[in-house]
């Protein structure tokens, strides 16, 4: 869990700062709303597969690949975020975009299941079962991937969390090929109600800042009691 109390208080300039907007920011930000994201819209190859799980059900991956490359490349498996019980294909679409377009490998972006129509640990298990299958022989021919060039795991907030816990998981199965790196975007690998006795006088920015804009303490408690619903 990363400390970040040290963020609780904005620097006076930035607090000021929407009281100075020059004349006209207002409309024009209607405006860009009006506009699709600058993303990469050319250069890549995106498409959608299904992979199958241990439940028999198959889950969605979207493959994100430079359009020039017709090598095969190393792998990067992402999970997106959103607290497990929310978020989808479209929710990380830019970083996986911007991934493919900047390094020469595959994003592979996981659409699991989500908290709580399908209670914990599913989503989990079907985010392991197609690093499984991509790293098999099927796998990496279906998405033109070599995994001994690299076979990267990553995502953000609850991604993040999966990827650790497939890190971990995959060592103790022995996966083969083994899995070169992980990249973990706004993880959190500890639960604040079970911190270590040791830490509590330096992990506090989860009780000083609870309601901070975008994840409140309000927020976390939702998510995990969604996630736990039987």
């Amino acid at each position: 869990m990363a400390e970040y109390r040290h963020y609780a208080t904005p620097h006076p300039e930035w607090v000021d700062f929407p009281n100075n907007l020059p004349p006209g920011t207002k409309r024009s930000l209607g405006m860009t709303r009006d506009h699709d994201p600058i993303i990469p819209q050319e250069g890549l190859d995106i498409y959608e597969i299904n992979v199958p799980v241990r439940d028999t059900t198959s889950i969605t991956l979207r493959i994100y690949r430079q359009t020039a490359r017709n090598d095969a490349l190393p792998l990067f498996l992402y999970m997106h975020g959103g607290g497990y019980v929310t978020g989808g294909l479209e929710t990380d679409d830019v970083t996986c975009r911007a991934l493919a377009s900047e390094i020469p490998v595959v994003v592979a972006s996981v659409e699991y299941r989500l908290a709580p129509e399908h209670k914990f640990p599913i989503g989990f298990e079907d985010s392991f079962d197609v690093a499984r299958w991509a790293a098999s022989p099927e796998g990496q021919g279906k998405l033109s991937t070599d995994l001994s060039k690299g076979f990267i795991l990553g995502g953000t907030s609850a991604g993040a969390n999966f990827t650790a816990g497939i890190s971990h998981l995959a060592r103790d199965e022995g996966l083969s090929p083994r899995i070169t790196g992980v990249v973990f975007l706004a993880g959190s690998f500890c639960h604040p109600d079970v911190r270590p006795e040791k830490y509590l006088d330096r992990i506090l920015s989860v009780d000083e800042i609870n309601d901070a804009p975008g994840l409140t303490r309000k927020s976390i408690d939702y998510f995990d009691y969604t996630v736990l619903l039987q």
